[in-house]
């Protein structure tokens, strides 16, 4: 281990609205469902509670990384602090397959659980791409000139070209370890699951047993060498492996949805 310790504390957003529904949401945008919203309060509480105190805060483009943030934020009394949101921590694009119930997939594969679980899970497994205009592209991304960089459906890998040279050198090499920040980062299960592997070295194989809860803060602790200094945690180990469950299984069975 090398000098100071820096904590870097990452969370999937809490629980959107196609998420009880079981749908892909991809760049689709879908506010936090209201079990969402208190799982974000609770990540705060979290959060307080292990007394991490974050100078920046970074999310995706999308309304239920955002909101899930800003919860969190108003939890810990820390509104004003800087708020950086990028495309590049967006959910991984699910293509044709956004806005799909998960299960009706799942049956559009002849049931076939070992092809449904390679594309969702793999780390090469990719979904039939969008083709001619994406609905999910809008206003949002009109900063960005070269809109061709932006996915049309991505498997991890892709997910993970377009993501960690932005981490590693926005976020780990300038704000964690440069400027000394403690960096909250709330985005999604797709992006989550990329920086486990980036920073615990997961082959490509054993990605694909990795599952994120939503809501559930974890932290990883890296050094000046931007090495890990221990294996990442979460800040509540049994709600996370419920959450882990519930996401392992998702679309292999007709899931019933009840409003709440």
């Amino acid at each position: 281990m090398s000098g100071k310790v820096h904590k870097l504390i990452i969370l999937r957003h809490g629980e959107s609205q196609w998420n009880h529904e079981n749908k892909f949401c991809g760049w689709i945008d879908i506010p936090l469902s209201e079990k969402g919203k208190s799982e974000a309060a609770n990540a705060g509480k979290l959060i307080k509670q292990f007394g991490l105190d974050p100078d920046i805060i970074y999310t995706s483009k999308l309304t239920r990384s955002i909101e899930s943030g800003l919860i969190i934020l108003q939890y810990l009394n820390k509104l004003w602090i800087n708020h950086i949101k990028t495309w590049r921590l967006n959910e991984r694009h699910y293509g044709q397959y956004q806005g799909r119930d998960k299960h009706e997939v799942f049956k559009s594969l002849n049931s076939d659980k070992e092809q449904f679980q390679y594309i969702r899970r793999n780390y090469h497994g990719l979904p039939p791409l969008i083709e001619g205009k994406d609905p999910s592209i809008d206003e949002r991304y009109s900063d960005i000139v070269n809109k061709d960089i932006l996915p049309r459906g991505e498997s991890l890998e892709l997910v993970m070209k377009r993501l960690i040279p932005y981490f590693v050198s926005e976020i780990v090499h300038h704000q964690l370890i440069q400027l000394d920040k403690t960096v909250l980062i709330v985005t999604h299960g797709s992006i989550v699951r990329s920086l486990i592997k980036y920073l615990s070295n997961v082959s490509d194989d054993d990605i694909s047993n990795i599952n994120v809860p939503t809501g559930v803060p974890l932290v990883f602790e890296i050094d000046d060498n931007a090495e890990l200094v221990r294996d990442y945690y979460y800040l509540d180990p049994e709600l996370a492996q419920r959450g882990m469950e519930k996401v392992k299984n998702e679309g292999l069975k007709k899931e019933p949805h009840v409003n709440l």
